[in-house]
């Protein structure tokens, strides 16, 4: 089952709040899903395909209250499988019906943009809205690459559906196809609130919590990342430290460096394991991380004289005999 599938499903359970709120509803269901076909005798009907029972269920449920005859189909056919399609139209109680609905004009011609007087209430555009993604929405499931569509026949209502998403605070994007037009996002927050504004909660929450998850999941590999690179980092400095002791130690300016230093390299033979803050815990007395760096890098300068063959004496010393460092 699609991630749609789970939102229109939430979104079926939605009850109007209001009569018309759930003429907008209906009104949306039309305009998203529905095809106008005319007939022999220039008899008008609107057919409204739909992926889930339970929507055309309720497109019914909305229906009623106008008293025509809608019919209830189900096709099965590739590419789309089975079908459930709600016929409305083709007598007078289902023309005026589609005239109350917004869909035919007073002088019944079809209406190509969204009726004004139908949404002009934030609840009936909100609505309004829900019944065109139950009959044409899509979005990608949390996880994969952000997208999130409402796929209509015409590009000037493709624009009416943006316009009105913009009022309603969510800004959408127009793409013209060859064969239809999509207002579409691929910003995550903005899908993430369209979910909330159309009632699916649960889906909403599900989306958080699969952003929650990956803005953590991101957080704990880049600092993982980053504690195997300053590992990786503290391990070649203590066995380029401990290399430079032995080198210092085998030749004639081991005897004649500081006091502080050579213990120091004593230090790094004995735990070539422990960090840079862990090692100077272990001096008598212990020293601070900066003092025992300090003293490593006379170290490695001291052995790279001593390898060099160029003077490795200490050219000062402090009193008592104790090399500077």
């Amino acid at each position: 089952m699609s991630f749609t599938q789970d939102v229109k499903r939430e979104l079926d359970t939605i009850v109007p709040g209001a009569d018309h709120c759930g003429r907008a509803e209906a009104c949306g269901l039309l305009f998203g899903a529905g095809t106008v076909e005319l007939g022999s005798g220039g008899r008008l009907t609107v057919r409204v395909s739909l992926a889930l029972p339970a929507t055309a269920r309720r497109l019914l449920a909305l229906l009623r209250p106008y008293g025509s005859r809608a019919e209830l189909r189900t096709v099965d056919g590739a590419p789309l499988g089975r079908r459930y399609e709600v016929v409305l139209g083709g007598d007078p109680h289902g023309l005026q019906a589609l005239n109350e609905l917004g869909v035919l004009s007073d002088d019944y011609r079809v209406r190509m943009s969204i009726p004004e007087r139908i949404v002009r209430r934030r609840c009936c555009a909100v609505a309004f809205l829900r019944g065109v993604f139950l009959g044409c929405g899509s979005i990608t499931a949390p996880g994969a690459p952000v997208h999130a569509e409402l796929t209509v026949e015409d590009t000037g209502l493709a624009r009416d559906l943006a316009a009105l998403l913009v009022r309603l605070g969510l800004a959408f994007r127009v793409a013209e196809r060859e064969r239809n037009a999509a207002c579409y996002t691929k910003r995550g927050e903005t899908a993430a609130d369209l979910l909330a504004l159309l009632g699916a909660h649960d889906a909403r929450l599900r989306w958080e919590e699969h952003l929650v998850l990956g803005r953590v999941r991101e957080s704990a590999n880049r600092m993982a990342n980053c504690d195997e690179a300053n590992a990786r980092r503290a391990a070649a400095a203590a066995a380029r430290q401990a290399a430079a002791a032995r080198r210092l130690m085998a030749s004639p300016g081991w005897s004649t460096a500081p006091a502080a230093v050579r213990e120091s390299a004593r230090l790094r033979l004995r735990f070539p394991y422990l960090s840079l803050d862990e090692l100077a815990l272990e001096a008598r007395p212990p020293l601070t991380k900066s003092a025992l760096n300090h003293r490593l890098r006379r170290l490695e300068a001291l052995a790279g004289r001593a390898s060099a063959g160029g003077p490795d004496a200490p050219r000062r010393s402090e009193p008592g005999g104790t090399a500077a460092v």
